[in-house]
Parts: C-alpha cells; sequence; structure tokens
C-alpha cells in the first residue's frame, strides 16, 4: 500500500510523541482523560463534522504541511461522501480553469501552476490539493468540487466600491454553491478568515480595541447559525507584543502537554468539553477587547496534529516550475508573491526565490517560534 505524505507526517509525530509520552496514568488529569475517550484521529474527526453540518470550517496557520496534507486526505473521503471543498488559496477568477483541471483525463500541471500564480501562492502542498481532487475524479460518477473563494488581489479596488469585502465575497460564494448544487461544503481558509462566535478586534496603536472586523465565518454563522462547525487547526498565537510579534503556544501549552499523554494527534471538541470553560490569557492576542475569553467562544472544535518538533514547512516551488518560460518569468518580475520588491531584474527574482527558499528550511526561526522549543519542561509533572 502506499504511505501518502498525511500518513508520513503522522508517522513522524508519532515518534516524536514517543519521546515525551507517558503510560497510561491512573491520575489523568479529566482534559487527559475526556481525549482518551473522545477525541478521534484528525481525518475521521473533520468527516463527522462535514457529513453532519452544511458548512465544516477548517481555519490554519498559513504554510504548514501538516495542516495541507490533513486537507489532502480528506478529498478522496469527501468525494466518496458527495461532499465539496471551498478553499481561500485559490481564486475565484480562475473557476473554470481549476473545474476543467481536475475533471480532465489527463494530469496538466502547467495548467495546475498557471492557477497557483494567478493566486501568488507558489507552494506546492496547496498544489496538490488540485492533484489530489484531480486523481479522486477519475472515473468517479460524482466528481468533487474545489470552489475557489479567493477574491482578486486587488480587491480593495474591485470590491471596496461595490460594498463588498474580502470576506464577504468568500461568505457569498459559499452560500451561493449551497444553494445551487445543495451538497454540504468544507471550507479551508485562513484562521482568521475562519471565526463564527469570535469577533476578532482591530486595535489601535495602544493595542485597544477600535471595532470589530466582520469574518467570512462571522457572516456564515449569521446565515446558517448552528450548521456551521468551526475546526481550529493547532498552531502558535500571537502574546504580549505584538510589534514585534512575540509567540506562545495556546493556553502556556496546555494543550500540548494534555494532548502529548495521549499520545497521538487527535480531534476533539471544545463545546460541551472540559475544554469549554479554559479562558485566554489577558495577554494572548486573541483576547484583547474581550474580557474573560473562553476556548468555547473561540471554536468548537480543534486539531491537534503533533508537537512543535513535527511540524514543517509547506515546500515553495521551483521558480523553473512554477515560471518555467519567459513571458511568465517575466511577469514575475513586475511582483513577485514574496515581498513588496517590483520591476526586479530576472537575477534578483532568482535570488529572491534563492533566499525564500533557504529561510524556509528553519521554521522556527522564520515563524519567530524559537522561544517555545523546550514547551515540555513547562508541563505538570505526574
Amino acid at each position: 500500500m502506499r504511505t501518502t505524505p498525511y500518513i508520513k507526517l503522522v508517522i513522524a509525530a508519532l515518534l516524536v510523541l514517543r519521546c515525551f509520552s507517558t503510560p497510561h496514568a491512573q491520575n489523568d488529569s479529566p482534559i487527559t482523560a475526556y481525549l482518551r475517550e473522545h477525541a478521534e484521529t484528525p481525518v475521521n474527526y473533520v468527516m463527522s463534522k462535514a457529513t453532519s453540518h452544511r458548512v465544516t470550517i477548517i481555519g490554519e496557520g498559513h504554510w504548514l504541511k501538516q495542516d495541507v496534507t490533513l486537507v489532502a486526505a480528506l478529498i478522496p473521503l469527501l468525494q466518496k461522501a458527495d461532499l465539496d471543498l471551498a478553499a481561500e488559496f485559490f481564486p475565484a477568477a480562475e473557476q473554470a480553469r481549476i473545474d476543467a483541471l481536475i475533471t480532465a483525463a489527463k494530469w496538466n500541471e502547467q495548467e495546475a501552476n498557471a492557477i497557483m500564480r494567478a493566486a501568488a501562492w507558489p507552494y506546492q502542498e496547496y498544489r496538490d490539493l488540485l492533484r489530489t481532487a484531480w486523481s479522486a475524479n477519475q472515473g468517479a460518477k460524482r466528481t468533487i468540487k474545489i470552489l475557489a473563494l479567493s477574491p482578486p488581489l486587488d480587491w480593495r479596488k474591485v470590491l471596496l466600491p461595490r460594498g463588498e469585502t474580502y470576506e464577504s465575497f468568500m461568505a457569498d460564494l459559499v452560500s451561493k454553491h449551497l444553494k445551487e448544487a445543495r451538497r454540504n461544503l468544507v471550507v479551508y481558509c485562513g484562521m482568521h478568515h475562519a471565526f463564527t462566535r469570535y469577533y476578532q478586534a482591530e486595535l489601535d496603536k495602544d493595542a485597544r480595541a477600535r471595532a470589530y472586523m466582520d469574518r467570512m465565518g462571522n457572516i456564515l454563522s449569521r446565515r446558517l447559525g448552528e450548521q456551521v462547525f468551526l475546526i481550529t487547526l493547532h498552531k502558535p498565537t500571537w502574546c504580549g507584543n505584538l510589534e514585534p510579534r512575540s509567540y506562545c503556544l495556546p493556553f502556556g501549552g496546555r494543550i500540548d502537554c494534555e494532548a502529548t499523554e495521549v499520545g497521538r494527534p487527535l480531534g476533539f471538541d471544545v463545546v460541551g468539553s472540559p475544554w469549554a470553560e479554559m479562558r485566554f490569557d489577558r495577554a494572548d492576542y486573541y483576547a484583547y477587547g474581550h474580557v474573560a475569553l473562553r476556548f468555547v467562544d473561540y471554536t468548537d472544535g480543534y486539531i491537534w496534529s503533533g508537537p512543535l518538533e513535527s511540524f514543517r514547512p509547506v515546500t515553495i516551488i521551483p521558480l523553473s516550475e512554477y515560471a518555467p518560460d519567459g513571458q511568465t518569468r517575466e511577469q514575475l518580475t513586475h511582483e513577485n508573491p514574496f515581498n513588496d520588491e517590483v520591476n526586479v531584474t530576472a537575477k534578483r527574482l532568482e535570488e529572491i526565490w534563492a533566499q525564500q527558499t533557504a529561510a524556509n528550511q528553519d521554521l522556527l526561526s522564520r515563524r519567530n517560534w524559537k522561544n517555545l522549543v523546550g514547551w515540555q519542561a513547562r508541563c505538570p509533572k505526574p
């Protein structure tokens, strides 16, 4: 049997977990006991929610391999269950191209790269979502659809004069698909677009809330109520300083400490669980503008894929693949997908690509997470 990328990541996470896990203890905390009894594998957990809710939103922190490969592992199961997938990472303007690509008789990587160029998103694992959908659709009576949600790159210029926002644009596409296709939908997006009950604060220079953002998930939650279920993917969160940003493990590392005791990747409910009333630290970014914010106010469910040590970055597509000819390469010199440099030379574009690829190898430094190494020392002793 072929080992999928997601299974490989799960195996790697389990190897790391063995270093830190302890045998089942008679004195498990209520949370550890809850996880042992009720938590599912991440794939099974998502599927259980996707089959019972009109919209299941998966919110990620971006650029983490385990997150994208989890979603890739879902695609064949969604196809068999007559469900569809929506993704923020593909441009809505490319919908017809995506439809043709993933239902074609033959895989066309050049077309896939063209879609990723339109998204300014040069990452292999996200591109592989399209290939996985194409593979699942081969010979299938009912094909899975990948609903592209991303607004135009110049969305402020295009949408705001029409009274639309980045968030309302995506929410409207989801609502339209639900009405027309009449299939449940898994929506995969950045966490800050995913919030449902929680409203993210807009902060002034003194870190005081001056307004609250209306995110895609907020809009869908108002329209569909409890038919929307939010699953948060594990990641470090901003804490303390906003500029420069500093990071902490959620709830001071408690999720990692409890989940490591179980010793496997987990998907679990927050609603109705011992986690529900756990409070965010006041210094946590998400607590800004909220008094005594609880875990249950923030999300419905959670996926812990493994400890920090098991995290891996997504892979940057080589420039020779992403822009394989002179015309596409020349287009990238005007606006590259990594920084604000515009109208650079071909040589400078190659330098930018090489620099980003090299920096991408050190995930903890790139994301400013190195201070989190050694989190195990802060776990309660058995």
